[in-house]
């Protein structure tokens, strides 16, 4: 390959250390005459060659770096799974012709020559591209993606300097990507593979630190999604003019991709709707977690294909940016169907025994029995909170964490802002790894620095932070106290409103354990006016809150204004992908408990019937919120259908039953 403008001819044969490259001027495989040396990268060198037989072809021959092929276990092996990549075709991909492993060790690529501009050369010269030419261009780099997905191959070297634009005179953006895979083989066939995914022995990185994802960082698995993080990095450099996170090494680097969040992309000239898009699609590439990231290389081009096109509404509802990664589970089976001979012999039954079994079954109440005990007040408190835990490479992050915030004391002094920023990043781990009492001591720590200097973020997102740690270690009055401090600073700044969320569902839940339905329904309709506003990029906390509204105003016996949010939650939930969950469940329960009170028997016998095996699934069939579900159904059956109701006591007292 050869850039658009290529270099005076008296430097085609300087290497970047400035010795005349001894490769030039030689032939190699006996066929290909290196007439120039055009660049180097941290894979390989790369030469302008000409075939040397009658065609006088030119192509362009990488040398993979020598010291990158020290550790390679199987030489052989590795010869035929990089032949195999010759087979990765696709308009958006600079394709490998051929492989040539000379006598003395040297391993080359052989390429067609294209004159291009590389992506890292266009910002270079122009520090930031505009949101819409990136949308093209990023379109056609996960085509790419998708082609060498097609062939089995992850690319795991994305970065802008593999991001090329020919030179085609079309005054389009034609796009392609190259090197692709040699950087992912070259980590699976080191010897060093398992200990060191992105770091040789030798300190050479796999892919540019500017560009690694959370999990190369830690040696953990990999898979397409590190990809996607990749071309998040690129896509956020692209549109800014740096990339997301850099350190003043590689480990200071890796360990910003594993523990920071980017900040919000800003450009003045953007179009306003654009910009916050792509920044939603950034974001969703640079999820810490693979699991919150995009899952395909595809979703992702179908949200670029969009973001320029769709109206807000179809943005909001099609994006799948704004979907979440949960496995919905295959719907259950329904009751076993009832013959209508067995129906006949349920009626006679009835006649011949019914009184007897009614008395038998009503004393001993298998219900109350055989599940734990459960309270309605209690439907929607947080019962079971995260433990503190193991978190895999908790201990070097917190070692690191701790290292730097003492050099900063040492250095800055508490009262600074660079000592504030070192002590958030301690806070940031310690309550991302559930490791609440520590978090606590931080925040509070953070609270008495940031009254004297300036701090990573708002006071209020401390309050925020320190009120949700408390919480969680069952310290309430503490809770209460930074929540409600949290709530009165932010709720004059329209920029916190959705920051405004958590510390009132804290003060809710405390509220609703507590009895306190006043304040509840207070704090409730309060989070609702919020979350209202923002239900279509947040659909289950949209519901979640309708519904524990809607238990605060059954607990004052405001049924209709109870079955409203009730009702309000659940057709929210129906319409945004209907996934099983213990939401639905209680939410059903909740809401046949108002329309017991109010007398709408069937319409409660239905709500708690689809309660079933919506609880069974997520609950469980044994649970307290099980039992509660089976009593208020086959007491609503009592009143509507005594022969189904014998039915289902019966079934619940056979399901209940000890196997001897």
């Amino acid at each position: 390959m050869s850039t658009a403008k290529e270099k005076d001819a008296h430097k085609k044969d300087i290497s970047l250390f400035g010795e005349a490259d001894p490769l030039v001027g030689t032939a190699v495989d006996g066929r290909w005459q290196i007439e120039s040396f055009l660049g180097e990268g941290s894979l390989s060198g790369v030469y302008k060659v000409r075939d040397k037989g009658n065609d006088r072809e030119v192509k362009v021959l990488k040398k993979i770096h020598p010291h990158l092929l020290q550790n390679i276990r199987n030489m052989k092996r590795f010869e035929q799974k990089v032949r195999a990549l010759c087979n990765v075709k696709g308009d958006n991909i600079g394709i490998y012709k051929d492989v040539i492993v000379a006598p003395d060790g040297n391993f080359f690529l052989v390429m067609d020559e294209i004159n291009f501009e590389s992506l890292e050369d266009l910002l270079s010269k122009s520090g930031h591209i505009p949101v819409e030419r990136a949308v093209t261009i990023f379109k056609q780099v996960c085509l790419a993606l998708e082609q060498g997905e097609i062939a089995g191959f992850q690319h795991r070297d994305m970065k802008p300097s593999n991001i090329i634009i020919v030179d085609n005179a079309k005054f389009v953006d034609e796009v392609k990507v190259i090197d692709f895979g040699v950087a992912k083989l070259l980590a699976e066939e080191s010897e060093y593979s398992k200990s060191a995914q992105y770091i040789t022995h030798t300190r050479e990185v796999f892919g540019s630190p500017l560009y690694l994802s959370p999990e190369q960082c830690t040696g953990k698995r990999l898979d397409s999604r590190t990809d996607i993080y990749a071309l998040g990095c690129v896509m956020y450099e692209a549109v800014t003019g740096k990339p997301p996170f850099v350190g003043k090494n590689v480990l200071e680097t890796a360990y910003k991709h594993m523990n920071e969040s980017p900040k919000a992309i800003e450009i003045d000239d953007a179009d306003p709707t654009f910009l916050t898009r792509l920044q939603t699609v950034t974001f969703k590439c640079l999820e810490k977690e693979p699991d919150f990231r995009y899952q395909t290389i595809t979703e992702l081009k179908q949200d670029l294909e969009q973001l320029l096109v769709a109206s807000q509404e179809e943005w909001e509802v099609n994006a799948n940016a704004f979907k979440k990664g949960t496995n919905v589970a295959g719907r259950r089976k329904g009751f076993m169907p009832v013959s209508s001979e067995f129906m006949l012999f349920g009626v006679l039954t009835v006649i011949l025994i019914g009184v007897p079994i009614f008395w038998v079954t009503t004393s001993f109440n298998p219900s109350e029995q055989k599940y734990p005990p459960f309270q309605h007040e209690k439907l929607w408190v947080v019962g079971k909170k995260d433990a503190k835990t193991e978190v895999e490479g908790f201990g070097p992050r917190q070692e690191a964490a701790k290292d730097a915030l003492e050099l900063v004391k040492e250095e800055q002094g508490e009262d600074s802002e660079e000592y504030a920023n070192a002590l958030s990043s301690l806070v940031e781990l310690y309550a991302n790894s559930a490791h609440w009492k520590e978090a606590e001591e931080r925040t509070r720590q953070l609270i008495k620095v940031t009254e004297k200097v300036k701090g990573p973020w708002p006071t209020s997102q401390s309050y925020r932070i320190l009120g949700y740690v408390c919480f969680m270690q069952d310290e309430f009055d503490q809770a209460v106290e930074a929540c409600n401090k949290a709530v009165t600073l932010m709720e004059n700044d329209p920029l916190q409103q959705r920051s405004m969320i958590q510390p009132l569902r804290v003060l809710g839940d405390v509220h609703m354990q507590r009895g306190e339905l006043d304040k509840g329904v207070a704090t409730y309709e309060k989070l609702f006016n919020i979350v209202d506003i923002t239900k279509e990029t947040d659909p289950p906390t949209y519901a979640d809150t309708c519904s524990k509204l809607a238990d605060m105003y059954r607990r004052q016996d405001k049924n209709a204004d109870a079955e409203r949010y009730y009702r309000l939650g659940l057709e929210w939930w129906r319409s945004h992908g209907k996934v099983e969950s213990a939401y639905a469940g209680k939410s059903l329960y909740g809401l046949g408990l108002v329309l017991i009170a109010e007398g709408k028997y069937e319409e409660a016998r239905d709500a708690l019937k689809e309660a079933i095996p919506i609880v069974k699934t997520t609950v469980g069939e044994k649970s307290g919120l099980m039992g509660a579900v089976r009593k208020q159904y086959i007491s609503v059956l009592w009143r509507l259908n005594p022969l189904e109701a014998l039915k289902a006591q019966m079934s619940d007292s056979e399901a209940n039953s000890p196997a001897y």
